[in-house]
C-alpha cells in the first residue's frame, strides 16, 4: 500500500507508531514513507519516532520525514540534525538524507564530525551539492582534508571542487599540499581536479603536480591546467621547461602543447629549445608540444633533425611537420629520402589529403619531388605515394604512375590504376594493367578504362576489356 491512494489510510498508519512491537513501528514508518507528501499530518508522529529506543525505526521515520517534502517537515529539521549524535550508522545516514532532501543542507556540519567516517562522507558530499551550506562552511570542507579516513578526504575534495573559486588561499595550499601528503592516488586526482575548477591562484598550484609520483597523475595536472589556466598559469609550465626533472620538463611540454586560447604558442621558441634535450622522452614531449601547438615558426627547427638518429624521432618530427603549412612542408621534403622506409613513407603522408592536415593545394605544390618516391625500393613507400598523387589529381604524374603497370606488387598496381582514373588520364595508360597477372588489377583496370573513355572489343567472349591500341 503505498501512494496517493493510501492517503486515506495514512491516520490510521500514524497509530502505528505507538505500537509496542518496534517491527510494527517501523514497517508503520516506512509506510507513511511510501505514501509521501499525502501523508504530511502524521509529520509530528514520525518526529516523535525519532526519539524511539529502536534504531531501525528511529531510522525509518528520518527517511519518512525527508519523503513528506519541506512544508510538512522542515519545522522538524532541528530534530533531525540533532540525530547527529546518535550512535546508529543507519540513523545518522538517513537523516542526513532527509536533512538535504528538506533543503537544510547547512544543518549537516555536525554530522561531519561524526565518528562514523561512511556518516562523515555523506555529509560532506551534501553539503558540497548545495551553494548555501558549502559557502556556510567552506572551513569545514577545508578540514576535511585532513581527515584519517581516505573516503571522508575524497568527499571534501569533491566538496572543494564545487566551492571552486570560493575556496581560500590557505583552503587551496591544503589541496596543493596532498600532492606529497597524500597517498591515495584518487583522491590526489580529486584534487587537481578541485584546483583546476578554482581561482588562477589555483590553477597555478597544479604546476606542484607536475612532480607527482604517478604518470598518469602528472598529464591530469598538465591536462587541467592547459584547459582551465591563463597567462599565468601557462608560464608558470613554461618556467619548468628546465627543470633538471625529466618527469617535470615533459609535463611542462605537455601543458604548453594543449594550452587553450593560444597561450602555448608564445613560448613555441622556449619549447623548441628542447628538441636540444638529451632525455629522450623530453625531446619526443618537445616534438609533440610543437606539433599540438602547429607552432609554423619552429618548422626549422624541427627539420634540423633530419638527420636525428633515433627513427623514432624522426617519425614524430615527419607528423609534426604536416601540421605546419607551407614551411612545414618543405621542412619535410628531405626526408623523403631518409635511410628508414617507415619514416620515407610517413614523409610521403604529409602530402597525402587522406592523411594530412596539410592542405591541398600547398602540397601540390611538391608533386614533382613526390613522384621520385614512385621507384622508392620498398612497397610501402611507392603504395603512399601513389595515393598521395592520385587523391591530389595529380595529372602532371600520369605517365609515372602508368609506368607501375610492372611494379611486382599488385596493392601498388590496383592504385596506381585508382589514382589514374582518380587524374581523369587517357585510358591508354590504363591499357597497361588490362592483362595483369592479379584478378583484382585486371577488375580494377576495367572499370577504370571505361571510366576513361576506353572502348570494348568486339572480339571479347570474355567480358574482359582488351587493351588500347
Amino acid at each position: 500500500m503505498e501512494g496517493p491512494s493510501a492517503a486515506k489510510y495514512a491516520s490510521e498508519i500514524g497509530k502505528l507508531l505507538d505500537d509496542e512491537e518496534p517491527d510494527v513501528r517501523r514497517a508503520a514508518a516506512v509506510a507513511l514513507g511510501k505514501v509521501g507528501p499525502a501523508a504530511a499530518s502524521q509529520a509530528a508522529g514520525l518526529a516523535a519516532a525519532l526519539k524511539d529506543e529502536d534504531a531501525s525505526v528511529r531510522a525509518a521515520a528520518a527517511e519518512a520525514l525527508g519523503v513528506l517534502g519541506r512544508e510538512a517537515s522542515s519545522r522538524y529539521a532541528e530534530k533531525l540534525a540533532a540525530l547527529a549524535g546518535d550512535g546508529d550508522e543507519e540513523v545518522a545516514l538517513a537523516a542526513v538524507a532527509s536533512l538535504s532532501a528538506l533543503c537544510e543542507a547547512s544543518r549537516l556540519a555536525p554530522f561531519v564530525d561524526s565518528g562514523l567516517p561512511s556518516v562523515s562522507r555523506a555529509a560532506l558530499c551534501e553539503i558540497g551539492r548545495c551553494p548555501a551550506a558549502r559557502s556556510k562552511h567552506a572551513d569545514l570542507i577545508a578540514r576535511g582534508l585532513l581527515h584519517k579516513d581516505a573516503t571522508v578526504r575524497l568527499a571534501a575534495v569533491q566538496a572543494s571542487g564545487e566551492l571552486g573559486p570560493a575556496c581560500s588561499q590557505e583552503h587551496l595550499a591544503q589541496l596543493a599540499a596532498m600532492r606529497t601528503g597524500e597517498k591515495q592516488v584518487r583522491v590526489r586526482k580529486a584534487a587537481v581536479q578541485a584546483l583546476g575548477r578554482s581561482s588562477e591562484s589555483g590553477t597555478l598550484h597544479l604546476l606542484s603536480f607536475f612532480r607527482d609520483s604517478d604518470e598518469g597523475i602528472r598529464h591530469f595536472a598538465a591536462d587541467t591546467l592547459a584547459s582551465t589556466g591563463g597567462e599565468a598559469a601557462v608560464s608558470g609550465a613554461a618556467g619548468l621547461l628546465e627543470d633538471p626533472e625529466p618527469v617535470v620538463r615533459q609535463t611542462a611540454l605537455l601543458a604548453l602543447g594543449r594550452a587553450k586560447q593560444g597561450f602555448g604558442l608564445a613560448f613555441a621558441g622556449a619549447v623548441a629549445a628542447q628538441l636540444r634535450d638529451e632525455d629522450f622522452a623530453s625531446k619526443l614531449a618537445a616534438i609533440q608540444a610543437l606539433s599540438d601547438l602547429g607552432a609554423e615558426s619552429e618548422a626549422g627547427a624541427l627539420g634540423a633533425l633530419v638527420h636525428d638518429p633515433s627513427k623514432g624521432a624522426r617519425q614524430a618530427v615527419v607528423s609534426a611537420l604536416a601540421k605546419m603549412g607551407p614551411r612545414g612542408a618543405s621542412e619535410a621534403l628531405p626526408f623523403l629520402a631518409d635511410k628508414d622506409p617507415g619514416v620515407r613513407q610517413a614523409a610521403v603522408k604529409v602530402f597525402s589529403p587522406l592523411h594530412s592536415k596539410l592542405p591541398a593545394e600547398v602540397a601540390r605544390l611538391h608533386v614533382g619531388a613526390l613522384a621520385y618516391c614512385l621507384v622508392d625500393e620498398d612497397w610501402r613507400v611507392r603504395l603512399a605515394t601513389v595515393v598521395a598523387l592520385g587523391d591530389l589529381h595529380a595529372a602532371e604524374t600520369a605517365e609515372q604512375v602508368a609506368a607501375l603497370c610492372r611494379d611486382n606488387d599488385d596493392q601498388v598496381r590496383r592504385s596506381a590504376v585508382s589514382a589514374l582514373e582518380k587524374m581523369g588520364a587517357s585510358p591508354a595508360l590504363v591499357a597497361g594493367f588490362l592483362g595483369d597477372d592479379d584478378k583484382g588489377v585486371r577488375a580494377a583496370a576495367e572499370r577504370a578504362f571505361q571510366a576513361l573513355g576506353g572502348g570494348r572489343s568486339a572480339g571479347d567472349e570474355d567480358g574482359e576489356l582488351s587493351e588500347a591500341d
